[in-house]
């Protein structure tokens, strides 16, 4: 018996048949196992009306659609000018400076107003000798053709502003500044990096040197401001394409920096003169800054059609700096809305890119963000409900359940990847059904406006397109 298993080994047909018999079974647990996920799948389709009906009362039936709605009118507008002077009060603000050309919105430009502050590390006395006097500007960013120069000019503002003003990005600084620049320079722009202009004009040194003994004027910011006005600072770029540099003014490094001496101290401590440094900064808190816009969208096949309601495109068009936005409406929503007692549980906007092989611009240079908000009678803009609901409740004031991100979608590997923006309007969408919010008249635009300048072209309304604005709503009839 001890022996057994040595003279009767398993042959190997009765090891075929086991393991025949074990794998049988394991593609029977296989095949249950598959097919119970298709059941529990297939139970979760939307379109299944009757899911849940069988725990229902008799005769209290609740049905759940999906809709898509494509019939929405679209077209180009001129955005409406945005205010750019200091109202956030952060360090990180930044402003655009510079020109951008292109065959879709044509030229676009960007200048700016800044004031400079008081400091006491200028202390006024007689004989005072000015050495230099330097204008740094700090260069977060570009935008454009990075390879070429830009040639910045430097004139001195001759009107008052203030903190306690909002200005708007189509403020006209025409007769406000002199003609002829206080510095010029070309540069070859470079991310994080600070540009220092030399200011040589006389005429500009002798306002300190006219005042260097009164100390009203540097202890008192007002009075200061009102001596002197500010900067205004323009550029051209070399490039036909243009650049736009992303300026932080009130990064520290921005400031106008002065190497002065005179005689503040009884006595002498050498020989030559004493040379110290005072910096008249540009901060968030007390130096009032505006960025101006100016657009031209003349020769362009936009400047056909933009702020024209019977336009007709197979594109959408947004672009910051106050150049392009798209106003869009529910045609056909009425009648829809008509048909039943609706309560809504997704409505879902959905904009599709338009390929860069055929829009001619990059991915990598669509907005991170785009926001949507209503038009109201008196043309102003109000957020959507669902974003105003989100962001009151969202720590962060990020609101992004609400959506309209740039986002990359793909049916697989053998297929190209296209890319969206969703919007999250479900609740505005009901109180549009219950009559709370009853306008029918929504704008796009970008969610970083004041800070790129770069125009996204996006599929509009034809029936042509394949992937045309559409509405994706789920809901429930009553």
């Amino acid at each position: 018996m001890k022996n057994m298993w040595r003279s009767f080994p398993f042959s190997t047909t009765v090891s075929s048949t086991i393991n025949s018999n074990f794998q049988m079974k394991k593609n029977l647990w296989l095949i249950s196992a598959i097919a119970l996920v298709l059941g529990l799948v297939s139970s979760c389709q939307i379109d299944d009306k009757g899911l849940g009906q069988d725990i229902l009362p008799p005769g209290d039936s609740v049905q759940l659609y999906f809709d898509t709605i494509f019939e929405i009118e679209a077209y180009p507008v001129t955005a409406k000018p945005s205010v750019t002077s200091e109202v956030s009060y952060s360090a990180s603000t930044l402003m655009l400076l510079g020109a951008m050309e292109d065959t879709i919105v044509g030229r676009s430009k960007a200048s700016l107003v800044t004031q400079f502050n008081t400091t006491r590390a200028f202390v006024p006395a007689p004989n005072t000798v000015i050495d230099s006097l330097f204008l740094a500007l700090y260069m977060f960013d570009f935008v454009g053709d990075t390879d070429q120069e830009i040639n910045l000019s430097v004139h001195e503002f001759t009107e008052r502003i203030t903190m306690d003003s909002i200005y708007y990005s189509d403020y006209d600084p025409e007769g406000k500044y002199n003609p002829v620049p206080l510095v010029q320079l070309s540069f070859v722009p470079e991310n994080q990096t600070t540009i220092e202009l030399l200011i040589e004009d006389q005429d500009f040194i002798d306002k300190f040197l006219a005042i260097s003994t009164d100390t009203n004027y540097f202890v008192n910011d007002s009075i200061f401001k009102d001596y002197f006005n500010g900067f205004y600072i323009s550029a051209e770029p070399v490039s036909p394409e243009g650049t736009m540099a992303r300026i932080q003014l009130s990064s520290t490094n921005s400031r106008l920096t002065m190497k002065f001496a005179n005689d503040s101290t009884d006595v002498d401590s050498t020989a030559g003169p004493d040379f110290r440094y005072a910096h008249f900064t540009i901060n968030e808190f007390s130096s009032q800054k505006i960025n101006l816009f100016e657009h031209d969208f003349s020769g362009t096949t936009l400047g056909g059609i933009i702020d024209n309601e019977d336009a007709v495109s197979p594109y959408c068009y947004v672009q910051g700096m106050g150049g392009v936005n798209t106003r869009f409406s529910f045609a056909s929503l009425n009648d829809w809305m008509d048909e039943n007692t609706l309560v809504i549980n997704s409505a879902i906007l959905v904009f599709d890119v338009v390929p860069e092989e055929e829009s001619g611009i990059l991915y990598d240079n669509l907005p991170d963000r785009l926001m949507i908000g209503t038009i109201l009678e008196d043309e102003r803009y109000e957020p959507i409900y669902d974003y105003h609901v989100l962001w009151y409740n969202d720590p962060n004031k990020e609101a992004a359940r609400f959506g309209g991100y740039k986002k990359a979608e793909s049916l697989g590997m053998f297929y190209d990847t296209t890319y969206t923006y969703r919007f999250n309007m479900g609740l505005h969408f009901q109180n549009m059904i219950d009559g709370a919010k009853p306008d029918n008249d929504f704008i796009l635009q970008l969610d970083d406006r004041l800070e790129n300048p770069r125009i996204s072209k996006l599929w509009g309304n034809l029936p042509s397109n394949e992937r045309r604005i559409r509405l994706e709503v789920v809901y429930l009839k009553l």
